[in-house]
């Protein structure tokens, strides 16, 4: 949903924080979405969905509006992490359109029913990291600790993705040595990225950690 100029300057700065998290998170879900189409073989969604990652810029006037207002404004903490944590979200964009555009380059078959279900679930892990985040950003603003204590499920989940990069890469060296080129060095690069970005959303949650003992007083 776009909402004018007029609309964003009503919102505050935790208001703007949520929007711009809900914004990046849905595109974030476009991309896992057409990463799951590609291995399903439907390669129109596929396009569709990495070309949305790609062409949409509804957040930008959500950026700029956040910076506008955040020197006017008391906040819970310090504006200097206010904007790092925006930072951190925008960097999300950025590396989900990086995504999208080198799996956009080349259109893969992948060479088993093994492979795909190992590329299923390290995607499923990859979703429900991307949503704990959004859901400890929302929170930052108003419950330090909750937010604090999602963040640890996304470091135990990236844990497990962890595991199950290393199986699929096995896999991946393993299969007949026809089958290298392009295709090999394709899916090596899409596993690498999708484990960028969970490893990009395990330093964020970091941060949120950080953030929480550095402003709340635990018992």
């Amino acid at each position: 949903m776009e909402l004018s100029e007029k609309e964003l300057n009503k919102m505050s700065i935790d208001e703007l924080t949520r929007l711009f998290m809900d914004n990046i998170n849905e595109q974030n879900l476009q991309l896992i979405k057409g990463i799951e189409c590609l291995v399903e073989e439907d390669f129109d969604t596929f396009k569709k969905s990495l070309n949305y990652v790609i062409k949409t810029t509804t957040e930008v006037q959500i950026k700029k509006t956040f910076e506008n207002k955040i020197f006017k404004s008391k906040l819970m903490f310090s504006k200097a992490d206010r904007l790092k944590v925006f930072g951190k979200i925008n960097d999300i964009k950025n590396i989900g359109e990086f995504m999208a555009n080198r799996l956009l380059l080349y259109r893969a078959i992948f060479p088993d029913e093994e492979f795909k279900l190992h590329v299923l679930s390290i995607l499923k892990s990859l979703r429900m990291i991307s949503l704990s985040l959004s859901e400890s950003v929302k929170l930052i603003g108003s419950d330090l600790r909750k937010s604090y204590d999602i963040c640890e499920d996304v470091k135990e989940e990236r844990r497990k993705m962890r595991r199950e990069e290393w199986k699929l890469l096995n896999r991946l060296y393993n299969y007949d040595m026809d089958y290298l080129s392009r295709t090999f060095l394709y899916l090596k690069e899409m596993i690498e990225d999708i484990m960028m970005l969970a490893d990009h959303i395990k330093s964020f949650s970091e941060y949120i950690q950080f953030l929480a003992t550095k402003y709340l007083i635990f018992d």
